[in-house]
């Protein structure tokens, strides 16, 4: 039995052409500060 020839997997880094992670804290931070400031007891 021959086994193919072992091709090890490049590592690439990851893509920056994605959104960055601080986009992500802005789009849960600012509906949850937009809540907080809607429920607010008057």
């Amino acid at each position: 039995m021959t086994y193919p020839r072992y091709r090890p997997q490049p590592h690439r880094a990851t893509p920056r052409h994605g959104p960055s992670p601080v986009t992500y804290v802005l789009l849960i931070a600012i509906p949850a500060l937009a809540a907080v400031a809607a429920l607010r007891p008057r």
